[in-house]
């Protein structure tokens, strides 16, 4: 007669199950299933769990658990709480079952809100993918439009080095003063002449730094100290000079004649010395112009009173002279004259 292993194993076998689809369906491991087959109800945890599998088993491969066991209730061990077996172990796989059930409804509820989702997504993706594309084209066939331009460009004219704007600011106060500003690194002030030599110098903060005379477009560079606050440039003859401040060019109109100009540096006062010793600069160069005048009007005159002199001294010795060949011609008349008696006694 079989016994109630043998008799799950048939079962097993005849619905094509193996042991490992069994572990799956039951959660039970398959060494216990292995040994339930074999009637080694001695290898299980306990008694307890005996007959709880064999009732999972049976019910598994299509058969009554509660049958089997009455029918083999001499070779399964006997276990009091078999109450407390079929409401924790039958009645829980039960629970598992409707809740494992209620799981799958719920999944096949929302997969088509999932489905929709998924689809929504995907459009939205390829919708972006697309103007990627569409912007990248336009934006390579907008640089290869400009750097045909730039290349024809290039090639046509030499690119110009890129020219840095000036921070200084120079305003005009005055015709000869005015107020520079946002000197920084570039602090060289450039004197250039004219057409014409012109006598120039350069003061800073009332001490002298250079002074001399330019020849016909020459140029003079002086660096302004960082502490200098006022300037003075006075011109000879002003026709055709520039003065240029850190790049930046001072805005004064040409009278032809001498000029000085005044430049405070940032935030220098104006002080009624600084016109003053202006106006006396002015006036002595004007005063020096006029000595310079008055010198070279007495020297023509004294060039040309002592030709008058020398001339009038060349006459007198010609009239010496003369006078001496005359006396000469008398002496030898009288000589002659007096030959001639001195023949005739």
């Amino acid at each position: 007669m079989a016994d109630i292993g043998e008799k799950l194993r048939s079962a097993r076998e005849a619905k094509g199950l193996s042991i490992e689809d069994i572990e799956k369906a039951t959660k039970i491991q398959s060494r216990y299933l292995v040994a339930i087959e074999n009637d080694e109800f001695d290898k299980l945890p306990g008694d307890f769990y005996v007959r709880a599998f064999i009732r999972q088993y049976a019910q598994i491969v299509g058969l009554d658990g509660k049958e089997l066991l009455s029918e083999f209730h001499q070779d399964v061990p006997e276990s009091k709480p078999d109450e407390y077996v079929e409401n924790s172990i039958d009645n829980k796989s039960e629970e598992v079952r409707e809740t494992t059930d209620n799981k799958k409804n719920l999944w096949k509820n929302y997969l088509p809100k999932i489905a929709i989702g998924l689809g929504v997504i995907i459009v939205i993706l390829v919708v972006y993918v697309l103007y990627a594309r569409l912007s990248s084209n336009n934006q390579n066939n907008t640089a290869e439009n400009s750097n045909v331009s730039v290349s024809s460009q290039t090639s046509s004219k030499k690119t110009k080095p890129a020219v840095k704007k000036s921070s200084v600011k120079i305003s005009e106060l005055s015709d000869n003063e005015f107020r520079v500003t946002g000197l920084k690194n570039n602090r060289r002030l450039v004197l250039k002449s004219g057409d014409q030599t012109v006598t120039a110098s350069i003061s800073i903060n009332g001490n002298t730094q250079w002074q001399q005379t330019l020849m016909a477009n020459q140029k003079q560079t002086v660096t302004i100290p960082s502490d200098a606050e006022r300037v003075v440039i006075t011109l000879s003859n002003d026709d055709g000079t520039s003065v240029t401040v850190g790049g930046k060019k001072v805005p004064y109109t040409s009278n032809g004649s001498y000029r000085s100009l005044t430049l405070l540096i940032g935030a220098a006062k104006r002080t009624q010395s600084s016109n003053s010793s202006t106006n006396n600069e002015t006036t002595s160069s004007s005063a020096t112009g006029q000595n310079n005048n008055v010198q070279s009007s007495r020297v023509s005159q004294s060039q040309s009173q002592s030709s008058r002199v020398q001339s009038s001294t060349q006459g007198r010795s010609e009239e010496q002279r003369s006078a001496q060949s005359s006396s000469q011609q008398q002496s030898t008349q009288q000589s002659s004259t007096t030959n001639t008696e001195n023949n005739n006694r």
